[in-house]
C-alpha cells in the first residue's frame, strides 16, 4: 500500500543553486511531505541535505565503462552526458513507487536537462513542475507532447530575494498538491478500479474532420458503454501525444481517422508529428482502425509563410483563417503519403499479427474541403492515395476497405466505429 505522505523529487544543479534548492526543500517539508534532493550539477557538491549526489547518478555497474568526469566537459557536453544517467535514476524511483511528484528549478541549461529527464523518465499523469527562467517564451521544445507544468521565475534564479522566494513558495505548494492528488489515485478505491477497467480509445481529429470524429466518438460511447475516448487534435503535438500514450500502455485501441500530420512530415508542412507517427499501435498490436482524414492538405501559417517554391509553383492554396493556410496535395505527393502510411503501419515486431489493424478509405472525400463543390475536391489525387495504400499493404494481413461515403458522413462515422468495436471484442 502506498504511503499517506507524498515524496517529492527535487532536482537541480547544487553547484549553482544550492541555496534556492534548500529553501524550496524546506518549504515542501513544511507541509509534512518528504523530499529527495537530487544533484544534477556539473561540479560535485557534498551536503547533508542532498539525498542523491551527482556521484550516485554516475555510478555504473559495468567495469568497462569509466565514470565520466563532468567537470572536464563543456556545458553542452555535460548536459548531454548526464541526461541518460539522471533519467535512469528517476525511472527507477518511479517504477518502485518511491516518488509521487517531481519539481525542478533552473535556467536554460538546468531547464533543458530537467525537462528531458521528465519527458523520458515519467509517464503522462505523473506530476511534473519546472520553475524556469525560460517559461515565458516558447516552451514547446521543453514540454513536447507531455504534461510538464512550467512556472516562470520572473527574475533569474540567482540568489534569494522576496520575488524568487515567493515563486518557490508557490511551486512547493503546487507540487505538494499535485503529488497528493497523484498519491490518492495511486492508493486507489473501488470506484477508481472500476474506472481503470474501461476500454480507453484514442481518436485523431482536425477541424475539417470534426463532424465525423464527433459522431464516431458518440457511437463508441453508445456501444461500449463506459469506455473512455480521448480526442487528439492533429496539430503535431496531438499526434505525438497519441503515439506516446499508446507506447505507455495508456490507450487500448485507436480510431485514427485523421492522419494529416503524416502529410506535413512528407511534404514539409508545419504540423508534423514526426517520422514515427502510426508506429506505436503497430508495435503494441492493439485494435486499430485507420483512415486518411485531411490527407488532402498541407498546413502552413499565414499566406506569406508558405515556402516560395510552393507559391511560385501555383499550388492550390486555401486560407482556413487569418493564421492558417492550407495547400492541396498533388497526385505525386499522395503516392508518397500512401507509402509513408503503409510503411509505418507495417512497423511492427510481428507482422503476422497485423490483422488487428484495418484501413478504411472514404472515397467520397477525406475532409470537408474534399467533397464535390469544395476547393480541394480532387478524385484523381485521392485515387492515387487510395490505390497506393492498397498496393503497399497487399499481403500484409491488414484489411483495406473502400467506402463510397465521405469521412464526415454520419453513417461512415458509425461504420468505422463499429469496425473498431469488432476488433476490440475479438
Amino acid at each position: 500500500m502506498p504511503p499517506n505522505i507524498p515524496t517529492i523529487l527535487l532536482l537541480g544543479t547544487c553547484d549553482t543553486k544550492l541555496s534556492e534548492l534548500l529553501y524550496t526543500k524546506s518549504q515542501i517539508e513544511s507541509t509534512n511531505a518528504t523530499v529527495l534532493l537530487m544533484d544534477t550539477g556539473r561540479n560535485p557538491i557534498t551536503h547533508e541535505e542532498i539525498a542523491i549526489p551527482q556521484s550516485a547518478l554516475l555510478t555504473t555497474t559495468t567495469a568497462s565503462i569509466p565514470t565520466p568526469d563532468l567537470t572536464t566537459l563543456t556545458r553542452a557536453e555535460y548536459i548531454t552526458t548526464l541526461i541518460p544517467y539522471a533519467t535512469k535514476k528517476v525511472t527507477h524511483l518511479h517504477e518502485h513507487h518511491q516518488i509521487h511528484g517531481i519539481l525542478a528549478i533552473g535556467g536554460s541549461c538546468g531547464t533543458t536537462l530537467a525537462a528531458t529527464v521528465m519527458r523520458d523518465a515519467l509517464p503522462v499523469g505523473f506530476p511534473k513542475l519546472l520553475v524556469s527562467t525560460m517559461a515565458s517564451g516558447d516552451v514547446g521544445p521543453f514540454i513536447g507532447e507531455t504534461d510538464i507544468s512550467m512556472m516562470y521565475s520572473v527574475v533569474d534564479i540567482a540568489g534569494r530575494n522576496r520575488i524568487v522566494e515567493g515563486v518557490l513558495d508557490n511551486a512547493a505548494g503546487g507540487i505538494v498538491g499535485m503529488a497528493g492528488a497523484f498519491l490518492k489515485r495511486e492508493r486507489g478505491s473501488t470506484a477508481e478500479i472500476e474506472v481503470s477497467s474501461r476500454v480507453r480509445i484514442g481518436i485523431s481529429m482536425f477541424g475539417v474532420t470534426t463532424p465525423g470524429v464527433t459522431r464516431a466518438r458518440e457511437r463508441l460511447e453508445e456501444v461500449l458503454g463506459g469506455c473512455e475516448v480521448y480526442v487528439f487534435h492533429a496539430t503535431g503535438s496531438g499526434g505525438r501525444a497519441l503515439e506516446r500514450l499508446v507506447r505507455e500502455g495508456q490507450i487500448d485501441a485507436v480510431l485514427d481517422l485523421t492522419t494529416t500530420e503524416v502529410v506535413d512530415e512528407v511534404v514539409g508542412g508545419v504540423l508534423s508529428a514526426g517520422p514515427g507517427r502510426l508506429t506505436a499501435a503497430s508495435v503494441r498490436d492493439i485494435p486499430r482502425v485507420v483512415s486518411v482524414g485531411a490527407c488532402d492538405m498541407v498546413n502552413f501559417g499565414e499566406v506569406g509563410t508558405v515556402p516560395a517554391t510552393f507559391r511560385e509553383g501555383k499550388r492550390l492554396l486555401h486560407e482556413h483563417n487569418a493564421t492558417v493556410t492550407l495547400m492541396r496535395t498533388t497526385k505525386k505527393e499522395c503516392v508518397e503519403i500512401g507509402r509513408f502510411i503503409a510503411g509505418n503501419l507495417l512497423d511492427s515486431r510481428d507482422r503476422g499479427q497485423l490483422r488487428r489493424t484495418k484501413v478504411i478509405l472514404p472515397v467520397g472525400g477525406v475532409s470537408m474541403l474534399d467533397v464535390a463543390g469544395q476547393p480541394f475536391h480532387d478524385p484523381e489525387a485521392d485515387e492515387a492515395l487510395f490505390s497506393t495504400l492498397e498496393r503497399e499493404l497487399e499481403g500484409s494481413g491488414i484489411c483495406v476497405m473502400r467506402d463510397p461515403r465521405d469521412i464526415n458522413d454520419p453513417s461512415f462515422a458509425v461504420a468505422v466505429a463499429d469496425e473498431l468495436v469488432k476488433l476490440i471484442r475479438q
